[in-house]
């Protein structure tokens, strides 16, 4: 009984030294508002209040998320720019709020490297090439001949400027001549998906995974370098014929410009501990999200703005203009 106690003692030192480490300091000794540019029960929405409950308990104060989507992210950038660096109140950021805002809103209304400071990122989220199931090809290099083989007549949904992004980049780099048609999200695009109204989407993996499951959908490619758990067989799109190809989107954590170097340290040492436990992990590869967990708060300022470089060219390439 004595060697289990001591045993427990001695493998528990390191965690409660961690805590005793993460404890020094006043902050935080009131909850923190985490403003989230999605609604409520979106998959990013989902991911984020499984981070925050965590990141919370550690802290010792809840975290509290607050939707407020809308113009392209821009609505929550503005709040969490304007508001107080004193570390109550915190962003979750991404690709459209932190960098293709630069390039698709004439007055996005805050600059997204000056006006806030960069805590951690979270995750990459890859999309898949997916089709009904009725359409006769089950190879990215099959579907591409069979579109080259009909011009202008194959047609895919856009449900945001990322899944555009992604089907451009599809398209110009596998020369396939298709008709774009938007929807107001991912959902709605893969109903008509399903229903064969369209022929092909770039989809998140977690809202395409029920229909693959049963047989309805089939999954041709993954647009980021590597594969993803939820559809470990499936290859990326860069190993099937269409080797410059590389998409994905991201979240980070972020604070308004100002935030103090202890607390910056203090937040990124938990959130990083959370996108590392294994249970977090788990959850992120049931959702077709790849999980971020040591990018430095001076690593992730750097691909903002290689982002925001980036975004430029694939605006160019999918014809968004700022609005």
């Amino acid at each position: 009984m004595t060697m289990t106690r001591r045993s427990l003692m001695v493998a528990s030192a390191p965690l409660l030294c961690w805590r005793g480490a993460l404890a020094q300091g006043s902050y935080p000794n009131r909850p923190i508002k985490v403003v989230a540019p999605f609604t409520a029960g979106a998959a990013a929405d989902t991911l984020l209040r499984r981070v925050t409950e965590s990141a919370g308990k550690l802290l010792g104060q809840a975290m509290v998320v607050e939707n407020k989507p809308g113009a392209q992210a821009a609505i929550a950038a503005r709040i969490v720019a304007r508001a107080s660096p004193d570390g109550y109140t915190l962003m979750m950021g991404g690709n459209s709020s932190h960098a293709a805002n630069v390039h698709t809103l004439k007055n996005a209304g805050y600059d997204p490297v000056a006006d806030f400071t960069p805590i951690t990122q979270l995750s990459l989220n890859p999309l898949m090439l997916v089709v009904p199931a009725s359409l006769p090809v089950r190879t990215v290099k099959e579907f591409i001949q069979y579109a080259r083989d009909r011009p202008g007549k194959l047609s895919y949904a856009t449900g945001n400027s990322g899944m555009l992004v992604a089907a451009k980049l599809l398209t110009t780099q596998a020369s396939i001549d298709a008709l774009a048609v938007n929807y107001p999200g991912a959902a709605p695009a893969t109903t008509d998906l399903l229903a064969g109204r369209i022929d092909f989407i770039m989809n998140d993996p977690v809202v395409a995974a029920p229909f693959v499951k049963t047989g309805q959908l089939r999954v041709l490619g993954v647009t980021s370098r590597q594969r993803i758990a939820l559809f470990p067989d499936v290859a990326p799109l860069a190993e099937q014929g269409l080797p410059d190809y590389e998409y994905t989107s991201w979240s980070a954590m972020f604070a308004p410009a100002g935030l103090p170097a202890d607390i910056v340290r203090k937040l990124h040492q938990v959130f990083t501990h959370v996108m590392a436990d294994p249970a977090m992990q788990a959850f992120a590869a049931s959702a077709g999200i790849i999980p971020m967990t040591s990018t430095a708060p001076v690593q992730l300022r750097v691909y903002v703005q290689e982002q925001i470089s980036l975004w430029g060219r694939w605006a160019r390439v999918a014809g968004l203009a700022p609005e």
